[in-house]
């Protein structure tokens, strides 16, 4: 995203007082150079409790990267580790595990060394048929290092055929009640235009474009203004809102909001 969009972007969330920024939203964020000024331009000008989170694979948080994140005001940081098997992990990530937990290690070596509290680093996985087994061992594995590691049931809210058809959650899916989403949450792609939903990375459902609306004009407006409605009506038809009451996956113990 270029900076002058970006900036703009930025600043108008400041202005609706939104909470939470996750400088991301599809595809991996630490390919883009300046992630950590992009960090840095959103936490210079954010209060408590608005903070700024990173979502990443850890493949590409070489030692310039962590410190520049580290530096960069950054509140989370959150990577997907999908397995502590070389082979499970390669199959799943397309990455060698034994460089990403070496990129792991040294980030929280550069910042027990130089004293950071933030950004806090938590894990995150999927309980899928290919790592289920593997649970028990993966948390004791993050708890020797006081690393917090969330498992999250696969999920398929926009209906994307290829998540459907190969079943890979370890759950089966199961209808879905109700959604924050579209009340609470905005999503913006690189390129400046809003969609519905982070699961529509297909862009199915687009909202409105910030290269020639405001912000909030958009997430005031009609279309949205249409969209609320007719979810509180239960009136989903050719909304990708439908897909998610038939196909969202809940595991035991597992609460969805």
């Amino acid at each position: 995203m270029g900076w002058n969009l970006y900036r703009s972007i930025v600043d108008q969330c400041i202005e609706l007082g939104i909470r939470r920024y996750s400088v991301y939203l599809m595809n991996e964020p630490m390919l883009d150079r300046e992630l950590a000024e992009r960090v840095a331009y959103v936490s210079a000008r954010i209060k408590k409790p608005q903070y700024v989170k990173v979502t990443s694979h850890g493949g590409l948080l070489t030692e310039h990267m962590a410190k520049a994140l580290l530096d960069s005001g950054l509140d989370k940081l959150k990577i997907s580790v999908q397995s502590l098997n070389a082979d499970t992990y390669w199959n799943i990530m397309r990455l060698p595990l034994e460089k990403t937990l070496k990129n792991i290690d040294h980030f929280l070596e550069l910042k027990k060394k130089g004293g950071y509290k933030l950004p806090r680093l938590e894990i995150v996985m999927v309980d899928s048929i290919q790592t289920h087994d593997e649970i028990p061992g993966i948390r004791r594995y993050w708890q020797d290092r006081e690393v917090k590691l969330y498992v999250e049931p696969v999920e398929n809210r926009a209906d994307q055929h290829n998540i459907r058809d190969t079943a890979v959650g370890e759950h089966r899916l199961k209808t879905f009640s109700w959604c924050r989403r579209l009340m609470e949450q905005i999503y913006i792609l690189y390129d400046g235009r809003m969609v519905q939903c982070c699961a529509d990375w297909e862009q199915r459902s687009i909202m409105g474009d910030l290269n020639s609306h405001r912000l909030a004009d958009i997430w005031y407006g009609q279309r949205y203004t249409d969209y609320r409605r007719r979810f509180a009506e239960g009136d989903l038809k050719g909304m990708i809102c439908a897909c998610c009451r038939k196909q969202l996956p809940q595991s035991p113990g597992v609460k969805i909001t």
